[in-house]
């Protein structure tokens, strides 16, 4: 089966991806998954005590408007989409016990840092957790995953031990990168996790190089790879996403039709700047448009969609 280049946007928690948006929120934070969302204008909440200012209100789009994405988009037939409607009780479960997980861990390294016990920086990943919970519904061990610098979670997901994720942070030779790495960069072949990147967009062309080291593994060994169904997936948020380096990526991927998806993690926010302040358009999932990459944008705060969608 051949998988070509997409855009995914998770919104709401925001999370954007070359395929697909999604958003969700966990905690009080939005965020999104897959591809990019535009943020809605500034909203004031009314409450008891005084009316707040957010930056933008919680994406209301349904399953129905997702699935007519991905028919327009994607080519989709609605007879193909049917078989994602229901998300069973048993996989419902197994998503809430990774977003359990994920947020117990980063709960955790967050009370080690503020008692000096983790060292360096440090960015985490709460409120964010139905992006793992898809990682591990749908991405495989063999699959090439890229992350950011916010990438415990991921790694998490992709069956790296917390263990020996933890023992990086605190400089232990038990650690992924024996220490070395720290929060940042954690890597292990094992799981073909290839790193979190701590420079803004660094880890787009790698992940297009992966990508294109798969659609060389097909072609020089047609009878070995026959079958293969890897891909290569980046996360990157969508202040990262206006970096030039995107661009740059979209256009080699379409170009060379790779196997690679781009999840764009959209939580309004590049560090402490407004993505509407440095944005002319928020909507990453768009970005593809131009060189023919189909992109999805869906609520990151719904986790049956987020499920549905990335599946």
């Amino acid at each position: 089966m051949n998988f070509f280049t997409q855009l995914l946007l998770l919104s709401g928690l925001q999370i954007s991806c070359t395929a697909i948006r999604l958003s969700s929120r966990i905690t009080g934070r939005s965020k999104d998954l897959s591809m990019i969302l535009t943020p809605a204008n500034p909203t004031t909440v009314s409450t008891s005590d005084s009316s707040v200012q957010i930056m933008r209100s919680r994406l209301s789009i349904s399953w129905s408007e997702i699935k007519q994405q991905l028919v327009t988009n994607f080519k989709f037939s609605p007879q193909h989409l049917e078989k994602y409607d229901t998300i069973s009780s048993e996989d419902s479960l197994k998503a809430y016990e990774m977003m359990v997980l994920c947020r117990n861990f980063e709960n955790a390294c967050n009370q080690a840092y503020m008692k000096g016990q983790i060292r360096g920086f440090m960015h985490l990943d709460n409120g964010q957790e139905t992006i793992p919970a898809f990682v591990a519904d749908c991405i495989r061990t063999s699959d090439k995953k890229h992350s950011y610098y916010r990438e415990h979670t991921h790694a998490l997901a992709s069956g790296v031990s917390a263990d020996k994720i933890m023992a990086e942070l605190f400089a232990k030779v038990g650690g992924t990168c024996k220490g070395a790495g720290g929060s940042m960069h954690i890597y292990d072949t094992e799981h073909n996790f290839q790193g979190g990147w701590a420079l803004v967009a660094e880890q787009l062309p790698y992940a297009v190089g992966a990508a294109r080291a798969i659609m060389l593994d097909r072609q020089l060994r047609p009878e070995q790879t026959a079958g293969d169904e890897r891909i290569a997936v980046v996360f990157v948020g969508e202040g990262g996403a206006q970096n030039g380096r995107m661009a740059e990526c979209l256009n080699a991927a379409a170009k060379e039709q790779l196997p690679l998806l781009f999840v764009v993690i959209d939580n309004g926010r590049a560090i402490n700047t407004f993505t509407p302040d440095v944005a002319q358009n928020s909507d990453v999932y768009l970005q593809g448009l131009h060189y023919g990459v189909p992109g999805a944008k869906v609520d990151g705060q719904n986790l049956e969609d987020t499920l549905r969608t990335a599946r």
